[in-house]
């Protein structure tokens, strides 16, 4: 989805990685969600927060499920085109979670599922919850 949003920059904060990102108000899901009055779609939000923690860890990942995803307000690129975008993972194992602050050091090391929480918000607002797991290719 390189144009739907653009990374501005990404900054570690203890256990946690927060992008700053810039919604592209000409993407074309927009010409149809919905003429005039465009609004982000959930899916696609989901998608850069997958994207997002991909590029953290530096493997194509999966959606294995979602726990938690709570849409709490109306996101577009009109009136909201600059982001925040959180993210806290660990890694997880048949039994163990591995916490900061190895966790940066060893996410690209590891081939397993990988726990998220993460957040997309702005100054004044939260839009999107989400806890999950996502999987790299290679995990049964």
């Amino acid at each position: 989805m390189n144009d739907y949003y653009k990374i501005d920059s990404r900054e570690i904060e203890g256990d946690e990685t927060i992008f700053s990102l810039r919604l592209i108000p000409d993407y074309c899901v927009y010409k149809g969600h919905f003429p005039g009055n465009p609004i982000s779609p959930g899916v696609c939000n989901i998608q850069m927060i997958k994207e997002c923690t991909e590029l953290l860890i530096g493997k194509t990942l999966f959606l294995a499920f979602i726990d938690k995803c709570k849409f709490l307000s109306v996101m577009s690129p009109q009136t909201n085109p600059l982001l925040k975008l959180r993210i806290h993972l660990t890694i997880a194992t048949k039994t163990t979670h591995v916490k900061p602050p190895k966790l940066h050091e060893q996410l690209s090391k590891a081939s397993d599922i990988y726990n998220v929480h993460a957040t997309l918000f702005d100054d004044t607002t939260t839009y999107i919850i989400l806890k999950g797991q996502l999987k790299t290719e290679n995990y049964d």
